[in-house]
């Protein structure tokens, strides 16, 4: 998540120090008190993910999504106290001498700053944020332009198409429904441009989704039917009505009518095999192209990739669809020959989904193109282990709360009856505080 608070935070932080009384430290002492009188107030109030943050007329409560959101909050309101309160012999004024100095400042740039600027600088931080998501966002080939009308700065984008679009056209987007295209706000929706969907657009763009998309279209001048119904269709203007706009864009998304789909040859690599290559080589836009223009699964799994390298006779769908526990056992990573052999718990890729692949990878933006096109977060393997147990069992602790805020349910137990979080233990000590409560939290 970004440095700077979020919004919402940079509100109740602003909201707080209008409203308070003063506060006179005159001591280390004093100092070290009203931090932790300020520690004490950031604690779990009563609701899940809530916590209660005291000021000195009233209580705000704010609630965060889910414990790791919770947890950034108070780790980034902690953290302003803390810096405000630098100085032993820092005074803050009321409302009326907010321009009173601040010395210290951890943000600062070595000048005395006022309480007033520290609020200033955090308000600019956050808008800085916003700024450089769209900067990046619109410097990506094709990206100064609305993806489907053409219209100039478009300040909105679909999420799992990887297009900028503008408002207009955002909304028959939206039409689409999310399993379609996810319409976010760039300078609204603040908190989804982290710098993993950063990359993934970078990867993509409008020129490059738009050659895919609309293949047969930029192509049309060089088809000769006359009676071709692509003839009597053009690209989108910005004035065009909503009507028109909608009915391209249903055309182009909904029935990928401009779309070059593949024609099944029996002499080339079937499309799941063609995907899998691609996620293992790490080609964002080779998966993105299959994705679009071919019947292949975002949950392909191994076993249709190359059934001739399978160790096990049973089926990975077995497990999937709910032995009794006892019959679990014999699909018990401990016990998968391959594995014992090599050492390795990666050896064995029966029933790996394309998903696993991209975590064994270490392959954040593949792992965010799949999630957005609907891949299966818990979707075991042979041995039962999901993408989570994969990520734990390697130590990638950062994609594991990827995954985890993202979905991946904890509590799943693998071929050997053992969850995420016990996989973790294995390896010892759980060091990295957020993945534990990650990991802890209830479902």
């Amino acid at each position: 998540m970004a440095a700077e608070p979020s919004p919402g935070l940079r509100i109740l932080l602003h909201q707080h120090q209008k409203d308070r009384a003063p506060v006179h430290i005159s001591s280390h002492a004093d100092r070290d008190r009203v931090l932790e009188i300020f520690k004490g107030a950031l604690s779990r109030s009563g609701l899940p993910s809530e916590f209660a943050w005291q000021t000195v007329q009233d209580a705000i409560k704010p609630q965060a999504e889910n414990e790791a959101d919770r947890m950034d909050w108070v780790d980034k309101i902690r953290g302003v106290i803390a810096s405000l309160l630098q100085s032993p012999f820092l005074e803050q004024h009321r409302t009326g001498h907010e321009d009173a100095p601040v010395r210290g400042y951890a943000y600062g740039s070595g000048r005395d700053l006022s309480v007033g600027d520290v609020y200033r600088r955090l308000e600019d931080d956050t808008i800085k944020g916003q700024d450089d998501a769209l900067r990046i966002l619109r410097e990506i080939s094709g990206n100064d332009l609305c993806a489907e009308c053409g219209a100039p700065d478009p300040d909105w984008a679909s999420l799992n198409l990887g297009i900028l679009l503008c408002i207009g056209c955002s909304g028959a987007h939206r039409n689409l429904g999310v399993h379609i295209s996810k319409v976010r706000s760039i300078t609204l929706d603040v908190k989804v441009w982290e710098s993993t969907v950063l990359d993934l657009f970078r990867g993509l763009g409008n020129a490059y989704c738009n050659s895919v998309w609309e293949e047969m279209l930029q192509h049309q001048h060089e088809r000769t039917n006359e009676s071709d119904s692509l003839l009597l269709i053009t690209k989108l203007g910005p004035t065009d009505p909503v009507a028109k706009k909608e009915k391209y864009i249903q055309a182009k998304y909904v029935e990928k009518l401009f779309v070059n789909r593949e024609a099944t040859d029996s002499e080339v690599p079937s499309s799941a095999a063609r995907i899998w290559e691609a996620v293992k080589s790490k080609d964002i836009r080779e998966v993105y192209h299959l994705i679009v223009v071919s019947d292949a699964n975002i949950n392909t799994s191994y076993d249709e990739v190359d059934g001739c390298d399978l160790c096990h006779l049973q089926s990975t769908a077995e497990f999937q669809n709910g032995l009794k526990t006892s019959d679990k056992s014999r699909y018990d990573p401990a016990l998968c020959q391959r594995i014992k052999e090599s050492n390795d718990s990666a050896s064995c890729l029966q029933g790996w989904s394309l998903l696993h692949l991209a975590c064994h990878n270490d392959d954040w933006v593949m792992v965010e193109l799949l999630l957005l096109f609907g891949a299966d977060i818990n979707k075991c393997d042979f041995h039962g282990r999901t993408p989570l147990h994969h990520c734990v069992s390697r130590g990638n602790n950062s994609l594991a709360k990827y995954l985890l805020r993202r979905g991946a349910r904890s509590s799943l137990k693998d071929g050997g009856g053992l969850t995420a979080l016990e996989r973790a233990m294995e390896r010892g000590a759980i060091t990295d505080e957020r993945l534990f409560i990650l990991l802890t939290e209830r479902e």
